[in-house]
């Protein structure tokens, strides 16, 4: 009953990339009825962990997390998906890269201290949003009480890269040097909804503590939606639920109530717990590129034949999905950006 839900195989058209037929092919290879290849293990990678297969089973199986799990088996295999090889090491890479663009960026901008509430925006930001982590930082500023600064340590990822590359133990020891560096603060405010879940959820599944509150871009700024002017011309625009926030984390009323203050509210037709995925989880903009594109574009498409509009979304990873996929009729903006640009 889960068949037609899976935004993958939709996209691709692949029987064997549906949810029941991947979870088959796990069960044959731990099994022992297939034996473990790159090619026989390649449908484990054709997900984006979503969750809204989990939303239509009668049984609420969790086939995204069940194939994590599957593709740390199929590296221990040494069959792991070509495209991610040497994975930790590249990643580790990358931290060091957004680390240093971080620092040059906001040289001037102070870091979140001790006892603060601290900003995360996320390693998707910092590489391809960096207007729209700007916007957040004077969006704090703008609305005032808690005072909200960058975090500047050494990291920038909250690990789920590679959790979905199946490198388990690196994703552990990532995440303890995480939450270790941020167990001095308040309060953590993240703009991705995958650091979000991975560090509310899969730190606590490896028996990691993580101190501060975290919360969602969308929460925080929906306690203060109050300070919000409502003396606005209110544009209508299209929201976009990122899986991970609402289907993972819960988060589906809050970022309505800071949109709903300052613009006129439309939904897609699948939307809240039934949204349909970017393509921008998983891995799959890097394991299967043109299905994850195709993804973005088919979510846009509703927007677009209705003689398009404004897309806002509450996740960096989301945003820079749709936006490098939006037809020329369709804008794709942060929810922050968004915002802050409403109000001047």
């Amino acid at each position: 009953m889960c068949r037609h839900s899976c935004p993958v195989s939709n996209a691709n058209g692949k029987e064997t990339h549906t949810p029941q037929s991947k979870m088959d092919i796990l069960n044959q290879l731990t099994k022992g009825e297939l034996p473990w290849t790159v090619e026989n293990s390649d449908p484990l990678w054709a997900c984006t962990g979503c969750r809204q297969c989990t939303t239509y089973c009668e049984h609420d199986n969790e086939p995204g997390l069940v194939l994590l799990a599957g593709r740390a088996l199929a590296n221990s295999k040494g069959v792991g998906h070509p495209s991610l090889e040497n994975y930790p090491e590249r990643f580790a890479n990358r931290e060091k890269r957004l680390t240093a663009k971080r620092e040059e960026h906001f040289a001037d901008t102070p870091a979140a201290e001790a006892g603060e509430i601290g900003f995360w925006p996320g390693c998707d930001a910092l590489d391809k949003g960096m207007r729209d982590v700007e916007a957040a930082m004077e969006l704090f500023e703008r609305i005032g009480g808690d005072t909200v600064h960058l975090v500047r340590n050494a990291q920038v990822c909250g690990g789920y890269p590679l959790l979905a590359s199946g490198n388990t133990q690196a994703f552990r020891d990532h995440a303890r040097e995480v939450s270790e560096s941020l167990r001095p603060y308040k309060a953590i405010v993240s703009n991705c909804s995958a650091c979000l879940f991975t560090m509310k959820r899969q730190y606590q599944a490896e028996g990691i503590d993580f101190t501060p509150e975290i919360m969602s871009i969308s929460e925080y700024l929906a306690k203060r939606a109050s300070s919000l002017p409502k003396e606005v011309v209110k544009k209508p625009i299209y929201y976009h639920d990122p899986c991970h926030l609402a289907r993972y984390s819960g988060v589906i009323e809050e970022p309505r109530m800071v949109l709903s203050r300052i613009a006129e509210l439309r939904d897609f037709a699948w939307s809240h717990t039934d949204t349909e995925c970017c393509g921008g989880a998983g891995l799959l903009p890097k394991t299967d590129p043109d299905t994850a594109d195709t993804m973005a574009k088919r979510r846009l498409r509703e927007v677009a034949s209705r003689g398009g509009g404004t897309v806002v979304t509450a996740c960096a990873t989301c945003t820079y999905m749709l936006r490098s996929n939006a037809p020329s009729n369709v804008q794709v903006v942060d929810l922050a950006t968004f915002v802050a640009d409403t109000l001047g």
